[in-house]
């Protein structure tokens, strides 16, 4: 088992990099449709319509990217400053200045964002593969990484209601985007002090691994993901599409169902806090039980904590504050899991040369499952006539409901069958 040392400053190093990419992907992710539909008059429906083609280009643009990274791997520190460029411009442009129509524009900046993005967490992961070989140390990796991401999430859901009380509301993203360039910076520092070490771990696995090729095109990398990791992307693919779904819709369901818009910024940073909390349970219960049976008690856990929301109505701010804290807690698990997982895979069947291909499938289906909740939730609320930031007809603020909660924690359930009839059932125990 390899080899290049993980230690506390070489993991502080590397998942810095995972802080601006949070900060960035929040308003990204989430706030942008809201933004555009309330500020900008776009529909739902269009905006849903926009984002699934912006997924359609994803298909076959994460993998490509994938594959490039595999082949150019000596050119990581490189391709983390294009895309740290790229978003950085791409975010600022998306939120502070719409040159043609609005439409038009959202598309273009989100889909370079988006782009920028992928590259980003696809070079970062595929580093992290190649670093070592110890299961444990994988998941101490992801869990640095996504621990650092949700420090960013923190930080970028508080700060447009800092910066509204400080400076002019029309320059609020204005001065987000220039934190973000900061932040950018920060990370990309870190990132290129901590790659000589990355870069001597790749030569390390390459002489272990000098009996396979060092490359191979596109779709031998996509034929050599074995059975393991297919199904992983399915169960992946399906809880993070139960993720994504209220992620769409979390500032409509606040503002319009819960009239609490002004507690938007604490409800999220409640959830992200409650999952940076629960991320070290996750890692011990992986430790004694395994991955697998440990992400299952995490959906489990979420299901209980959220289904609660479906419920709620006006005015119930205590009860989905408790909401938060339940099903942030199994967010940890989510974060952390999924990428160990495919680690160990990619070591357990020796892909190492089509690390980026597999974490470009990886990126995929997070990014495919926010396409489908957005072509999904957007226009079902369009339908039902629900309008953003207006006064909704209780037939309207129901579908909502059953759109923010109910399908959500019906999907986490079918996701943990999944993931028990997969790898559970079928081992006493796997790590």
């Amino acid at each position: 088992m390899s080899s290049m040392a993980v230690t506390p400053k070489s993991l502080w190093l590397y998942g810095l990099m995972a802080l601006p990419m949070a900060f960035a992907g929040f308003p990204l992710y989430v706030l942008a449709p809201d933004f555009y539909a309330t500020q900008h008059g776009v529909s739902l429906t269009l905006l849903g319509a926009l984002l699934l083609s912006i997924r359609l280009v994803d298909a076959v643009q994460d993998p490509l990217m994938g594959w490039l990274i595999d082949r150019q791997h000596g050119r990581f520190g490189l391709f983390m400053i294009i895309g740290g460029i790229v978003l950085c411009l791409a975010l600022a442009g998306l939120f502070n200045v719409v040159l043609i129509s609005a439409p038009v524009w959202f598309l273009l900046c989100t889909l370079l964002a988006v782009t920028a993005h992928s590259l980003l967490g696809i070079t970062l992961g595929a580093q992290a593969t190649l670093w070592t070989r110890d299961p444990n140390d994988q998941t101490r990796i992801a869990g640095a990484r996504e621990a650092f991401g949700l420090i960013g999430l923190v930080i970028a859901v508080s700060l447009p209601s800092l910066l509204s009380k400080t400076v002019p509301k029309e320059t609020v993203f204005l001065w987000y985007s220039g934190i973000l360039v900061v932040l950018m910076l920060l990370g990309l520092w870190a990132f290129l002090t901590v790659a000589p070490t990355l870069r001597r771990a790749r030569q390390q696995t390459a002489q272990q691994t000098k009996d396979i090729p060092e490359h191979g095109s596109i779709f031998l990398g996509l034929r050599a993901l074995p059975v393991a990791s297919l199904r992983l992307f399915f169960v992946y693919g399906v809880s993070m599409l139960a993720s994504s779904i209220p992620a769409v819709l979390v500032i409509f369901y606040v503002r319009d169902l819960l009239g609490a818009e002004d507690l938007t910024g604490p409800f999220l940073l409640l959830y992200f806090l409650s999952g940076a909390l629960g991320m070290p349970l996750w890692k011990k219960i992986s430790v004694r039980y395994g991955k697998h049976r440990a992400w299952f008690f995490s959906k489990i856990l979420a299901v209980f904590g959220f289904v609660g929301a479906f419920f709620l109505g006006a005015g119930d701010v205590w009860p989905y504050a408790v909401v938060c804290v339940v099903s942030g807690m199994a967010l940890g698990a989510d974060l952390t899991l999924p990428p160990s997982l495919l680690s160990d895979d990619i070591h357990r069947h020796q892909n190492h040369r089509f690390s980026g291909i597999h974490y470009a499938c990886l990126a995929f289906m997070t990014k495919a499952s926010l396409a489908l909740a957005s072509v999904v939730a957007l226009p079902l609320l369009d339908a039902a006539g629900f309008k953003p930031q207006a006064v909704n007809t209780p037939e309207a603020l129901g579908v909502l409901s059953l759109g923010y909660a109910f399908i959500p924690c019906l999907l986490k359930l079918i996701a943990a069958g999944f993931l028990y009839g997969f790898f559970i059932r079928t081992s006493k125990r796997t790590v």
